[in-house]
């Protein structure tokens, strides 16, 4: 099968090409970066694409659509560019592909104290820049399905693997000494999505026998972590020596924030980022395993 995979120089994306290839599928990798990794070109046919533009038809059976504008410092005029009209701009490149896949984000949803359904988004919750956006692009894959096609948007939490730009990276800044910073609360539970279980997910999503034309899961891993203890564990590994977890209020990392410390700490976590850490952001994934017959590793 061939498998056409936008944001192919990202860590999602890339991760994705890489899932595919070694299933044995012909991969058809799309991205913006004009001189893209080694490695990729290794397993994959490369389309030097930017998706705020207009994109030429993608010739493949399954469009899988991970490109997005996520950092933290990006404008809301920049996230609709990227999120809402690239992806309105995929969408009709890919118009003849038979499946379409479009990774959307748990930051459509306000979280509370229960794991959060796939109704329970709304644009009139109070999301971030960046969740609003995403919802948005929802709507216009949502939108116009043809005949021919199917589609599914998947809304992972907090994506980690090989690979990871953001997680791993965000944890270990906050090693200082023997010490840990902890801005977690003791038993504060998110859920995470390994990025093989996305690919996981759509492989069951290409193997169903009768597709719904629409279908919309939340994804994760089997079952939620404490943050606190996943973040002792994971930095004590890595720095491969026992660190000392070291908590403060949440009104300090609030004034930290405010005053835009050079710290390091600031500038790795953002206001969105420090509510995701500090309360539950558990999703519900019933759906996907009754549906999909998901099991995740």
């Amino acid at each position: 099968m061939k498998i056409g995979i936008t944001g192919a120089n990202g860590f999602v994306g890339a991760a994705l090409c890489r899932y595919f290839y070694k299933k044995g599928h012909e991969i058809i990798a799309i991205g913006s970066r004009e001189n893209p990794s080694q490695h990729l070109l290794k397993i994959a046919k490369y389309i030097q694409a930017d998706i705020t533009g207009t994109i030429a038809e993608i010739d493949a059976d399954v469009c899988i659509h991970t490109a997005a504008f996520s950092s933290d410092t990006d404008n809301y005029k920049s996230l609709i560019l990227g999120n809402v009209e690239g992806t309105l701009n995929v969408v009709e490149a890919a118009k003849n592909c038979r499946l379409f896949v479009h990774i959307s984000s748990s930051s459509v949803y306000q979280f509370k104290t229960h794991p959060v359904m796939e109704n329970e988004a709304s644009i009139q919750s109070d999301l971030s820049d960046y969740g609003e956006t995403k919802l948005l692009a929802e709507d216009i894959v949502e939108l116009d399905i043809p005949d021919h096609q199917k589609r599914l948007i998947l809304r992972p939490r907090a994506i980690y693997g090989i690979g990871d730009r953001v997680l791993l990276p965000r944890l270990l800044s906050l090693v200082k000494g023997k010490f840990l910073l902890c801005p977690f609360k003791k038993n504060t539970q998110s859920s995470l999505t390994h990025v093989d279980n996305i690919g996981y997910a759509i492989e069951l999503f290409i193997e169903q026998k009768d597709q719904p034309q629409l279908q919309i899961f939340n994804i994760t891993d089997e079952k939620p972590y404490i943050l606190r203890e996943l973040a002792l564990e994971c930095t004590s590994a890595v720095e491969k020596r026992k660190l000392v977890p070291l908590s403060f209020p949440a009104s300090l990392m609030k004034v930290i924030l405010l005053l835009n410390s050079n710290s390091g700490i600031a500038n790795t976590i953002s206001k969105p980022v420090l509510r995701s850490i500090r309360n539950n952001s558990v999703l519900d994934i019933s759906r996907i395993k009754k549906e999909l017959k998901y099991k995740p590793s």
